[in-house]
């Protein structure tokens, strides 16, 4: 069993994606804080499900504890069970026009994104706060941080203001994001390890179940 399918399976997903934070109180009581840290996705994943001891499930617990901490896997949140809205398009365009877009440049935490022969008028959402998107090639997904209008075009680009700095080419293996499409919404993955691997237990009548939830954690290369 892959990492994929407990998620497709959940019961709950909890999901921190907050930025590190330090903060000390003074003897004025005057609290400071400072950043320690990007933002980095957690997912708690909760499988309150019962399975069947048969070769297949009792095969993939070899697998998970193969892998446990140790190996990455690229996952994403669309394919669990009534959980696709999770990374869902908040927008009003449809996947043609949006696939039309590449990333112009790009600092800090800000995409320039150009929009080519994309089809749209000043009233449409292009992206609205909390939208998922992915330069192609990149293995690092954003969230929007503020919503973008079609009468925010100037000049055919628009700018996007994300919940992160854009982390750096050399962390890709080399790649550029410039001149990279956007995957966008249910597209989007994220690259993990498993922070913490449940123990199981053994029920009556040939069945078991996870004794807790498992901790996913994005790898930031």
């Amino acid at each position: 069993m892959s990492f994929q399918t407990i998620i497709n399976n959940a019961t709950n997903i909890t999901i921190d994606n907050m930025p590190i934070t330090g903060a000390v109180m003074s003897r004025s009581q005057r609290l400071k804080t400072a950043s320690r840290g990007p933002a980095i996705y957690s997912f708690e994943v909760s499988l309150e499900k019962i399975f069947q001891w048969s070769g297949g499930n009792r095969g993939m617990l070899q697998v998970l504890q193969t892998k446990n901490r140790t190996v990455e896997e690229e996952v994403t949140l669309s394919a669990t069970t009534g959980m696709g809205y999770i990374m869902g398009y908040a927008g009003t365009l449809d996947a043609t026009e949006l696939a039309k877009f590449d990333i112009a440049s790009f600092t800090g935490s800000t995409m320039v994104i150009d929009v080519n022969a994309a089809s749209f008028t000043a009233g449409d959402t292009i992206f609205d706060v909390g939208d998922y998107i992915q330069p192609a090639n990149s293995r690092y997904t954003y969230q929007v941080k503020s919503a973008v209008f079609g009468s925010n075009v100037t000049l055919g680009q628009f700018t996007l203001q994300l919940h992160r700095n854009i982390l750096p080419a050399t962390s890709d293996g080399g790649n550029n994001i410039v001149g990279q499409a956007l995957n966008v919404a249910n597209n989007c993955s994220f690259h993990v390890k498993c922070l913490n691997m449940p123990t199981h237990t053994l029920l009556p009548g040939q069945y078991f179940q996870f004794d807790g939830p498992f901790q996913f954690v994005e790898v930031i290369l």
